[in-house]
């Protein structure tokens, strides 16, 4: 809380201060200080006893941040130019600027969004401002956000991000994903709401499909996609690759030059057709099932390499035709994974036989002229328990590993009793089998210059786009969720909003990156929401007093190098 505190310089002339400590690793430290000026002047004026201010912390560290990515792209004016909307109040760029880095900081409703900026910085940025940031401004400004300008945005951003940041955009890295919403479409022509297989396992409701191509060099996002729920990942794929033909051909890049990262569930014999005719370079999963014969491959048999995270992979390349043409296949073998999965097995094993075990320890003894009620006579006939078993079992690999034995009549009479005896045991064999096909994957890939542990490499920079789609389905920052929109434009509008704010944090900690801070969008937005500012509002003026408050050093390593201080003070 802060307080008043008088200071007396060498003649015994009194100035009065307002101060406000704060603690950072448990130390108490200055937050800010604030001059009011000679006791005797207050006094004077009649305002030492009865001062009364004001203070509030606002947001500051990664807004400002955020604000100078946007403006180092021009990304307002970028929309700007290709909305198309008259000179009128807050342009469409701006809007979907204050919305974007809303879902970077704190994701709020629509509703919110004014209180919200109020309590930041972006309240000095935009002092004047004296337009509704509500759901009605944005409905009537995401008419703007078609599909056809989102990719002239996208586009344009494209060229600007390529030149600034001088990212590599020769290997890239495509994902589709799907986030399910709670909208009932209200109009028979909506197309995005639908339902379809949900990735998060929410059947019964609609879901929005969406995919991203970012590039493995940072992980930056270079363009999306939203379509409709009940399209499969595979039939997309083609819509895709043609989108992608078309964003190469905008930069000036033949898909020769380029190398595509994508997982198995985007494989079809048309998407095959069109990347072959386009000569465009590929690294994908294929199904381990389509190759059971490499499967049984003892792991002694794969070259072991050290990738540049320190762990070890081995592999095996062959070819094998797919797709109406013979191809590069390489099989990795994971010995971490192969570990991993023995022990589970085991543990899946162990405790299949315990319950079966377990189950049938008292359901299969009767006493003569004894009878159960409900469905317990069914365990006097073998038939019966053997089909339970089998069906706790399960499928493979447990019903050829797990063995059993019933012993007993075919059925125990009523009259004289008896029992059913069940003996489980491991295949031994079948286990080894199995065992060795753990740890094993298989890539696909037209690279035939690139070494196959440098193939194995890239395939799993994938993880960048599967970390973006974390970001937009976590509840933290980014959120796409709660979705509060029913109809097509809103939806893709507020998908462009959170898609705007993912490039945003993708620059930035590649900016921070460039300068040796090793440093990933968790950890970057936490260190820079530290740096807050402190509004003082003191009786009779009219201006208020803006302060940045003191920081850990981390915080301060980020405010220097991304001149935040010059931000503030040109705003």
């Amino acid at each position: 809380m802060p307080f008043l505190v008088s200071k007396k310089d060498k003649y015994g002339n009194e100035y009065l201060y307002i101060r406000h400590n704060h603690r950072v690793d448990g130390e108490v430290k200055l937050a800010y200080q604030v001059y009011l000026g000679a006791a005797k002047d207050l006094a004077t004026r009649g305002k030492l006893l009865s001062l009364d201010f004001q203070t509030e912390t606002i947001e500051f560290g990664l807004i400002a941040a955020l604000l100078r990515i946007a403006k180092k792209i021009g990304l307002v004016g970028i929309i700007n130019s290709a909305t198309g909307k008259r000179d009128q109040g807050l342009s469409v760029g701006e809007h979907l600027l204050i919305a974007a880095i809303n879902r970077c900081v704190e994701p709020v409703s629509k509703t919110h969004l004014m209180d919200w900026l109020d309590s930041t910085v972006l309240r000095k940025i935009y002092p004047d401002l004296d337009v509704n940031l509500d759901s009605r401004a944005y409905w009537t400004h995401f008419q703007y956000v078609t599909e056809d300008n989102v990719e002239s945005i996208e586009n344009e951003l494209m060229r600007v991000i390529m030149g600034v940041y001088k990212i590599d955009y020769t290997h890239l890295s495509f994902d589709p994903t799907n986030f399910f919403t709670y909208i009932n479409p209200r109009k028979p022509n909506q197309e995005l709401p639908k339902h379809g297989h949900s990735k998060e396992g929410r059947a019964t409701l609609n879901i929005i499909n969406l995919s991203l191509f970012c590039t493995i060099d940072g992980g930056i996002p270079l363009f999306h996609l939203a379509y409709p729920g009940n399209t499969v990942d595979a039939i997309h794929f083609k819509s895709a690759i043609i989108a992608l033909k078309a964003r190469l051909k905008v930069l000036e890049m033949s898909p020769t030059s380029v190398v595509l990262t994508f997982d198995k569930g985007n494989l079809s014999p048309e998407g095959f057709d069109l990347i072959d005719e386009m000569e465009l370079g590929y690294i994908c999963s294929d199904r381990p099932s389509t190759h059971k014969d490499v499967l049984s491959i003892p792991p002694e048999e794969f070259t072991m390499h050290e990738l540049p995270n320190g762990k070890q992979v081995g592999v095996k390349e062959f070819n094998a035709e797919k797709y109406g043409k013979e191809r590069r296949f390489i099989a990795v073998y994971n010995p971490n994974e192969a570990s991993w999965n023995l022990e589970n097995l085991e543990k899946k094993i162990t405790k299949k036989i315990t319950e079966i075990k377990k189950y049938f320890s008292e359901r299969v003894t009767f006493a003569p002229g004894e009878r159960r009620r409900g469905q317990a006579d069914k365990w006097r006939k073998m038939i019966e328990v053997k089909a339970k078993i089998k069906d706790m079992i399960g499928g493979e690999p447990y019903k050829s590993i797990i063995t059993f034995v019933i012993s007993g009549p075919e059925e125990i009479p009523v009259a004289e009793g008896g029992s059913l005896s069940v003996d489980l045991s491991i295949n031994k064999t079948s286990k080894a089998e199995t065992s060795l096909e753990h740890g094993k994957s298989f890539l696909m890939t037209n690279q035939v210059d690139l070494p196959a542990h440098e193939v194995v490499w890239v395939y799993r920079q994938q993880y960048l786009v599967e970390q973006a789609f974390k970001w937009l389905k976590g509840n933290e920052f980014l959120s796409v969720r709660p979705m509060y929109h029913h109809v097509d434009s809103s939806i893709r509008g507020h998908i462009f909003v959170c898609y705007l704010g993912l490039v945003l944090l993708s620059l930035l900690v590649r900016e921070v990156v460039q300068h040796d801070i090793p440093m990933s969008i968790h950890d970057a937005v936490k260190t820079l929401k530290e740096i807050k500012m402190t509004r003082i509002i003191l009786p009779g003026r009219t201006d208020a007093i803006e302060n940045v408050n003191a920081m850990d050093p981390d915080a301060k390593q980020l405010y220097d190098l991304l001149e935040m201080g010059n931000l503030f003070k040109r705003t």
